[in-house]
């Protein structure tokens, strides 16, 4: 496959195609990703849990949507190795949908994502998401894990704190309040302990994550201590039993619940989730995408980014059919599956398929986690997503442009919301990328160089030469620059070899000072356009610049000419390049 058709093509399942095609299928492979998946499946099954109670539904829901859209995605995406699931950056974007819709907002939103991401795909999106600039991303991550974080205090400290509002920095103001006067010391030592017990067992070098140790232990802890009165909440206490089944597909249900709301509420529920689900997918095409790339980088592969966002999209409509939620690739748990063995898509499947096998032969185990124990797996989890000594770098040493746009997103995140921050992150970098091309483009005059300018250019008569793009933000500066220097002037010869862009907004800032020169009577000569400044020009229409104008192949032709003019002799010919422009474009 070409790289433009790499880029621009969708291929369902190409993660899994593309192994088999160039490698085969054999024992071996499978053996490879057995082990790979049950090493992730087990790695999945209390982040999963974890992540669902931070949105503050039942972890049940996070284990649903690690097995289908871990399938789906493994099945139908477009790299091989990555790992899709319930991830940290898609919980405080979840969070405001559980407290205001429920269940049924939930699954909503994750369908609407998954709509976007298939749409994305199909208008191959996927090529221009690798466009977004490092300070986005780093703001994005290291806002929401801040958020998560901060989230956390009230089960890590056993707060114990309910209704609370959707606002984070009010929601924030009452934790830290409560801190004062109601923490529950026996819940803080086993979120502790498991805080501790998870970052040593990674700094002893472990090669098996410490997610499910540091849980097991906190569990039995939990366990006993529970006996003596300590009243640590545990999964089981909040959320009640884990049912011992495959995920219930809620489509009727979710149209059951539809039928029951007035059309105006439905409206006002689609009007709500929209903007949410569109950061969602942003989020997702993001992180699923950067994660694709890092695999690539450490395997020599090569995975397909629009296949990808097409298998990403499928499986968040899966997930949200069968009572899951929005899904990413992981980035933790698809190193993970690469580092253990993997070898293709199979591997994925087989996680989801531990997951499920969870369900079916520990559900009474796990509603013994206590919530303290989860909380101090997000802060990890979250912590290690963060990427904040990155983020310190950048804020040491990068321009100030970038600086800027990093710390908006992280504020806008913490001051008001990611949807914002998306917005405002994606416009603030636009601006700035704009204003650096923009200040790219140069006026120089070439009039005394020697390597520019022939014996025959007349008196009143000057050379400059415009280096870089011609756009909206650029021309305006440009041709203001050059309108100064026109009184006491015959003529200007302008070198455009190293304009490569000219857009309509430099068209019009032309047009209006090849009219000011007119005005004053001066000559305006352009010489050596590049292809696209040329087409600009003709389909404009070159009879509309006036007499005064012309195009030269080249910059002795124009000086040539500009020495006829000043000694009044007569054109032994119409200028070639300029009546031969429109003429050479049609070709």
């Amino acid at each position: 496959m070409s790289q433009r058709n790499h880029l621009t093509s969708i291929k369902f399942g190409y993660g899994l195609r593309d192994f088999v095609q160039k490698e085969g299928y054999n024992r071996q492979h499978l053996t490879k990703d057995i082990v790979a998946g049950v090493t992730v499946g087990i790695l999945a099954i209390p982040v999963s849990m974890a992540l669902a109670t931070g949105i503050g539904i039942s972890p049940i829901y996070g284990l649903y949507t690690a097995i289908v859209a871990g399938f789906v995605t493994a099945l139908l995406g477009g790299s091989r190795f990555s790992v899709a699931g319930p991830t940290a950056s898609l919980v405080i974007l979840l969070i405001p949908v559980t407290e205001t819709y429920g269940l049924l907002g939930i699954i909503t939103v994750s369908l609407l994502t998954g709509l976007l991401l298939m749409m994305m795909a199909y208008y191959r999106f996927g090529r221009w998401i690798e466009y977004i600039p490092e300070t986005i991303t780093l703001g994005f991550t290291t806002g929401i894990a801040a958020v998560i974080i901060l989230l956390q205090i009230n089960f890590f400290f056993g707060l114990g704190l309910s209704n609370l509002p959707s606002n984070f920095l009010e929601r924030l103001g009452i934790m830290l309040q409560s801190l004062l006067t109601q923490v529950h010391w026996p819940s803080a030592a086993i979120g502790g302990f498991t805080l501790l017990f998870m970052t040593l067992w990674l700094k002893m070098g472990f090669k098996f994550p410490g997610h499910l140790p540091g849980l097991v232990a906190a569990s039995i802890v939990t366990f006993f201590w529970n006996q003596y009165g300590a009243e640590v909440l545990t999964v089981g206490q909040l959320f009640g039993e884990i049912p011992h089944h495959f995920p219930i597909f809620q489509g009727l249900l979710m149209v059951e619940q539809l039928q029951e709301m007035a059309v105006r509420d439905i409206w006002d529920m689609v009007k709500f989730l929209l903007p949410i689900a569109f950061a969602l997918a942003i989020l997702i095409a993001m992180e699923s995408l950067f994660c694709a790339a890092v695999l690539d980088s450490k395997a020599g592969t090569r995975h397909s980014p629009n296949s990808e966002l097409m298998g990403q999209g499928v499986g968040n409509i899966a997930s949200a059919l069968f009572g899951g939620f929005a899904s990413s690739g992981a980035i933790a748990r698809s190193i993970t599956n690469l580092r253990a063995g993997a070898v293709s898509p199979v591997a994925a499947i087989v996680h989801a398929i531990v997951v499920l096998f969870a369900i079916f032969f520990l559900a009474g185990l796990l509603v013994h986690l206590p919530l303290p124990a989860m909380s101090a797996l997000l802060i990890l989890v979250a912590w290690r997503m963060s990427e904040f000594p990155r983020a310190i770098e950048l804020v040491r040493n990068a321009e100030r442009g970038d600086k800027l746009v990093y710390i908006a997103c992280f504020s806008v995140i913490i001051l008001v919301d990611i949807v914002y921050a998306v917005i405002v992150g994606m416009v603030l970098a636009s601006i700035l990328f704009i204003k650096e091309i923009a200040e790219m483009t140069k006026l120089q005059n070439i009039g005394e160089s020697k390597r520019y300018k022939a014996d025959s250019l007349p008196e009143h008569w000057s050379i400059y030469r415009i280096q870089g793009p011609l756009f909206f933000a650029a021309a305006d500066r440009i041709f203001a620059e050059l309108a100064s220097h026109l009184p006491h002037q015959q003529g200007i010869v302008i070198q455009m070899d190293a304009v490569t862009i000219l857009d309509s907004g430099g068209l019009s800032a032309l047009r209006r000072f090849v009219s000011s020169a007119q005005a004053q009577g001066v000559e305006i000569y352009l010489s050596e356009l590049q292809f696209q400044p040329l087409r600009t020009l003709a389909r404009y229409g070159l009879d509309k610049f006036g007499a005064h104008f012309q195009l030269f192949a080249n910059l002795d032709d124009a000086q040539i000419a500009a020495k006829r003019l000043a000694d009044n002799l007569p054109e032994s010919a119409p200028d070639k390049a300029s009546a031969d422009a429109p003429a050479r474009l049609s070709q």
